[in-house]
């Protein structure tokens, strides 16, 4: 395969809820490694992100609710789920290369693309460097421009992580990995929920586990060390910004800070959330995102028709 090169490499069974069988296919990247994705149904583009140490398939129960009016377009990042860490080094830099790969490689057009945490970051990332030409939408779920807490800004993590908090947490995941993981997985949802659901997050203990923590360790602190605050105002597109009014990562006050920043932004807030919307009330996640993306979409057609005819 060269760069960009896409194929078919097996078939897994899905843990979404109709369990049907997908095709996880492979996309080349440019240092010569291989991306995993999946991409499900047909019409305007949807490109779900996943956030660190998660993978795409967070993401299975909405995708069969959405596949069934959009093309959805799941990769693994690097180090991610099916597709392996590769020889580069790992940043946020080169997930948005990969993701400008897979792009380019699929000729997608028009995307509605969701940043899940570091899948936003990594969005960002792209638009900021390449322009949002290929993009109609922005979803935005619950994420901070910049993570780390400074004297002057606050909105970064809830917990108000700073400098040497990250530190301590880029030793830990490198010191024992799966302890952290067991600790960080119940505070990806509302609060309570852990003692409620155990089984739910035992599964969710049990795949963040299989990542590695060097390599994690690695992608949070070029996550931290992220500030993409004065990239917003440029980034002239709709977006829909996605907060859990429970969560333990980031506070309103960050939502409200994106909408007022972004151009053409507008929010919701899932009551029964935490940090994953997407997992906690798929059903009306997903119908948020589909208004929201046919609105886009309607808005690029109709745009593309009004240059057509002007040429």
């Amino acid at each position: 395969m060269h760069p960009g090169e896409i194929a078919t490499v097996l078939n897994i069974r899905s843990d979404s809820a109709q369990g049907a069988e997908t095709t996880l296919r492979s996309c080349r990247m440019s240092d010569g490694s291989v991306m995993r994705y999946r991409d499900l149904g047909a019409g305007p583009v949807l490109l779900l992100v996943h956030g660190w140490a998660a993978s795409g398939d967070f993401f299975d129960t909405i995708a069969d609710l959405l596949a069934t009016e959009f093309r959805v377009v799941i990769p693994d990042l690097r180090a991610h789920g099916e597709t392996p860490a590769g020889e580069a080094a790992l940043d946020i830099d080169l997930l948005a290369n990969d993701l400008q790969t897979l792009i380019d490689a699929l000729e997608l057009d028009d995307i509605t693309a969701l940043g899940w945490s570091m899948g936003a970051t990594v969005l960002w990332q792209l638009i900021a460097r390449n322009g949002h030409a290929r993009f109609a939408g922005l979803i935005i779920e619950d994420m901070s421009p910049r993570i780390l807490n400074t004297e002057g800004w606050a909105l970064g993590m809830a917990t108000g992580m700073d400098i040497a908090g990250s530190g301590r947490a880029v030793e830990a995941m490198r010191n024992d990995w799966p302890a952290y993981a067991a600790a960080f997985a119940p505070k990806m949802f509302a609060r309570g929920r852990a003692a409620r659901e155990p089984e739910m997050i035992a599964d969710i203990v049990a795949r963040l586990s299989q990542r590695h923590g060097g390599a994690m360790a690695d992608f949070w602190l070029s996550m931290a060390s992220q500030d993409l605050r004065e990239a917003l105002p440029s980034m002239n597109l709709p977006t829909l910004v996605i907060s859990g009014a429970r969560s333990e990562a980031y506070g309103p006050e960050t939502s409200r800070y994106l909408v007022d920043s972004l151009p053409e932004a507008q929010s919701v807030t899932f009551a029964n959330s935490g940090h994953a919307p997407h997992l906690e009330e798929p059903q009306e996640f997903a119908s948020a995102v589909t208004q929201f993306a046919n609105r886009v979409h309607a808005a690029a057609v109709t745009h593309h028709n009004t240059e057509g005819k002007a040429s």
